[in-house]
């Protein structure tokens, strides 16, 4: 029970920080045009439960005739979770420059003695995705998406050019993402502005809401709480979820551009 619990949280966790938070950066900080690393630290109060990195690659690969630019996120857990319920999780994305729609993305998941992989092949002209994995049946499956469907990491891309302090307390963004064969509709919801203490000192920040579809791991819908620097950067400062387990929270570890620290 406790190895699926750990897993499920790092998953919706980089779900919730990739497609609503990070992915709203300011204009002039394109996020494929530049290399880019984040580090953060999940703990529940003061024990320390997962590391999460998102890192972009510096170099352009062609992909479907198309310049691409390729996303990573990894997620492990640490400390007395990783002895008694280690998880590693991967996730990399493929996504057109211009678009920023993915066309290739994988996933690695290693939960306990669970594992999965699987990758996808968007064929965003055709409204195809191709699914390949050897733990599914049957292992190779075509399903239909809408044009223009994201997955986890290229739905934050859509979004990123959304300059959230523009934006009035009570409006709200939606994404549609493909994950894990499965088309999930999310919402964002600006709820107002605060200072946040972190490990820069105080920032101002946009207090924000992401609401997920019903699930038995969340004590409600609006259980996810991202606050979001308030500055050019507009990247995920701290977030905080409310679980039926316990209260967990996010905290940014490390940013960096082209190898520079930000903060």
């Amino acid at each position: 029970m406790l190895k699926t619990t750990i897993s499920a949280k790092i998953k919706w966790y980089f779900i919730s920080l990739l497609i609503f938070a990070h992915g709203i950066c300011a204009q002039d900080l394109s996020f494929l045009d530049q290399t880019e690393f984040l580090e953060y630290r999940i703990h529940l109060g003061f024990i320390n439960a997962a590391k999460a990195t998102v890192k972009s690659s510096p170099n352009v690969t062609i992909l479907q005739s198309t310049p691409t630019r390729k996303i990573e996120i990894e997620g492990k857990t640490i400390g007395i979770l990783d002895v008694f319920s280690p998880v590693v999780d991967y996730w990399s994305a493929n996504l057109a420059i211009e678009t920023r729609l993915p066309l290739k993305t994988e996933m690695r998941k290693k939960e306990g003695r669970y594992k999965k992989n699987e990758t996808v092949i968007f064929d965003q002209n055709q409204g195809l995705a191709k699914i390949s994995s050897p733990q599914n049946t049957p292992v190779n499956k075509t399903i239909s998406i809408s044009k223009g469907m994201m997955d986890i990491i290229g739905g934050y891309f859509f979004l990123r050019d959304k300059n959230l302090t523009q934006m009035k307390v009570g409006q709200s963004l939606s994404a549609k993402i493909l994950f894990d064969g499965t088309i999930y509709d999310v919402l964002f919801i600006v709820k107002g502005f605060e200072n946040v203490e972190g490990k820069w000192g105080t920032k101002k920040c946009i207090r924000t809401s992401l609401v997920l579809p019903k699930n038995n791991m969340f004590k409600d819908e609006d259980a996810i709480r991202l606050w979001i620097s308030q500055d050019q950067y507009q990247i995920p400062f701290k977030m905080e979820v409310n679980l039926k387990i316990g209260f967990l929270s996010i905290d940014l570890e490390n940013y960096r551009i082209q190898s520079k620290p930000v903060y």
